[in-house]
């Protein structure tokens, strides 16, 4: 057995600009974020896969009996990959410092640290960053049945990133961005959102289309606006850019009254909802103090809270 163990850590990530949009060919502004999440791999000498994590109960599956699993799905998926080249067991270790249903890009996450370490492994060879891009994306939309690659392209490469599908285009801004999130206390599934958003999309496609032009529009001046550090014209924009997701049928009462809340603190210029919506996250734009939510004891009550955040310089790092 090795004695040798592999390493990979993969930031989270939080989608700033283009949400819904983005799958349509859209540009959108994604950011890798101070959250990680860890995987180790340590072969072992028998032929079955041991998964345990930080998040969920542990697993073990055989190789001559693999099969892909929920809650597992994504890691399984992504190990799919490689089958014909794994030819004995292994532990994979999956340790994460952020849960895995506030919206923070998890499982974009853990399949790009899944497939990285399962390079290292495998190859024995620096990785391919726009390789483990790819296949990350591939493992995604298996799973999901869709996937922009936003939230995958973050994770892999880090820090600020502005990102088309097709062709693929990945163009790292500058770094600073002062970025406040609060976790709505509400998860809802990626994929219903975007469901009933397509359906909506389908039903009305000309005003959909030009709901998802505007939405260009504002990622492509939230480029130029951050590249140049303005504060309050990217504000603007991440409030103009709500309306749209609002629009879209992705706001509820709870992200609204969030929203407005950060907008009226001292030193706020914008905040949006940060996701597929409908659940998840609301960011902003600016510096607050710590703690800042829950505001009362009724957010407290429903899973409300302020989750510090910055702009993570580097993505994949062994």
């Amino acid at each position: 057995m090795d004695c040798i163990s592999y390493k990979v850590s993969v930031p989270g990530s939080l989608m700033l600009f283009g949400e819904h949009a983005v799958l349509h060919n859209k540009q959108a502004i994604a950011a890798a974020i101070n959250h990680y999440i860890k995987v180790s791999l340590i072969p072992s000498s028998d032929s079955n896969i041991r998964i345990i994590s930080s998040t969920f109960d542990n697993h073990t599956v055989a190789l001559g009996k693999f099969k892909i699993t929920k809650p597992y799905d994504y890691v399984l998926t992504a190990i799919s990959q490689y089958l014909k080249k794994i030819k004995r067991g292994f532990t994979l270790n999956i340790c994460s410092d952020f849960p895995a249903n506030i919206g923070f890009g998890s499982s974009a996450a853990v399949t790009v640290a899944t497939l990285g370490v399962l390079n290292l492994w495998l190859n024995q060879k620096p990785i391919d960053l726009m390789k483990l891009y790819q296949q990350a994306v591939k493992v995604v939309r298996l799973v999901q049945g869709f996937g922009s690659g936003a939230d995958v392209a973050a994770s892999v490469f880090g820090g600020i990133i502005a990102y088309k599908m097709q062709p693929v285009s990945i163009k790292k801004l500058n770094n600073v961005l002062p970025l406040v999130a609060v976790y709505s206390g509400k998860k809802v599934s990626t994929t219903k959102v975007v469901a009933k958003v397509e359906q909506s999309y389908k039903r009305f496609p000309a005003v959909f289309s030009d709901l998802y032009n505007a939405m260009d529009c504002c990622a492509k001046e939230a480029i130029d606006a951050i590249e140049n550090k303005q504060w309050l014209r990217l504000g603007m924009l991440m409030n103009i850019h709500q309306g749209l997701q609002d629009a879209l049928g992705v706001n509820n009462k709870m992200l609204s009254e969030l929203i407005f809340s950060l907008r009226d603190k001292k030193n706020i210029y914008g905040a949006k909802i940060s996701g597929s919506g409908l659940g998840d996250c609301v960011i902003a734009l600016g510096r607050m103090k710590k703690n800042s939510f829950p505001e009362n004891n009724s957010q407290k009550k429903n899973g409300i809270r302020q989750i510090e955040v910055a702009v993570s310089s580097y993505g994949v790092s062994v």
